[in-house]
């Protein structure tokens, strides 16, 4: 892991250690992909059903589970002060939280792995921190764009 970036996964449900390991590894390389600052600190939640959906309902007035959740400690202002060359501890980007859950269900439905589920999920979180967004058209066309370029594919289907 590059000096000054830190990824913290907290595991609320059952997940592989390998699993655990290889996001830490696939989200230091994110961000190293997207240069933005060194000394940056990312935290990952993976959940249940319930602890996404109370999340998202308390903080987005949606009573559903959802696959991913992003909450953004820095505003656009703030990341574009980052110093990309600087070394100094870690400030906080934001927190990502995923429903493994639902990430196992969408997986089987992509016919994919479930770990890769997880780390699009994952890219999918980081770049909402990093202020992309997917509720108009041309904000999920540069959202799918990043996340094609992160992993080789997106999660806007």
């Amino acid at each position: 892991m590059k000096k000054g970036r830190r990824v913290v996964i907290s595991a609320e449900v059952p997940v592989r250690k390998r699993e655990v390991r290889r996001l830490k590894r696939s989200l230091v390389r994110m961000l190293d992909m997207l240069a933005v600052g060194n000394s940056l600190e990312v935290s990952v939640a993976l959940v249940d059903e319930e602890i996404i959906r109370e999340l998202n309902r308390r903080y987005l007035n949606n009573d559903e589970p959802t696959d991913v959740l992003a909450f953004p400690l820095m505003s656009s202002d703030e990341l574009s002060r980052l110093d990309k060359r600087a070394i100094v501890p870690p400030e906080p980007l934001g927190d990502i939280v995923i429903c493994i859950p639902i990430a196992a269900r969408q997986a089987a439905e992509r016919n994919q792995k479930h770990y890769e589920e997880i780390e699009l999920l994952a890219a999918h979180g980081l770049l909402h921190l990093l202020g992309y967004e997917d509720e108009t058209e041309r904000g999920a066309g540069v959202m799918t764009t990043a996340e094609k370029q992160l992993l080789g594919r997106s999660i806007i289907r």
